[in-house]
């Protein structure tokens, strides 16, 4: 009866022990990353080569990071989504130039892609932004 009853137990708590649920698999890769918030301006690429090394146009969708998210050129070419956190509009450009005057989660944008979510005469809207996944 002992036997009976220590393997009773052992069964029963190995079952709750398996019952455990596994962990969530994330809905969003690893690499996404949310910058802090920031403001987003425009630039005009007007034709020349960016920091990255190709030339882009004022009509080309694309960003410019600051500095420290910059990476020395590593984001280059990577796409990004882009919201106003004003209006929750949102836009996927790409990484083609680098930002000095901005401040961390802070980016600049073309003019045709700041056209996007508002007119230039607004010259600056919230913004949050993430990576998106290779």
């Amino acid at each position: 009866m002992y036997i009976t009853r220590s393997i009773s137990l052992f069964v029963a708590a190995l079952s709750v022990t398996s019952a455990k649920a596994a962990p969530p698999a994330s809905p969003e890769p690893l690499e996404r990353r949310i910058a802090p918030g920031g403001t987003a301006t425009f630039y005009s690429p007007n034709g020349d080569v960016g920091a990255c090394g190709t030339v882009q146009l004022d009509t080309n969708h694309v960003v410019a990071l600051p500095t420290t998210q910059y990476a020395n050129g590593a984001q280059c070419g990577r796409n990004i989504t882009i919201t106003d956190t004003s209006t929750g509009k949102t836009a996927v450009g790409t990484v083609a130039d680098e930002c000095l005057s901005c401040s961390s989660g802070s980016i600049d944008l073309s003019v045709s892609f700041f056209e996007l979510f508002a007119p230039t005469n607004v010259g600056v809207f919230p913004v949050a932004w993430h990576f998106n996944a290779q």
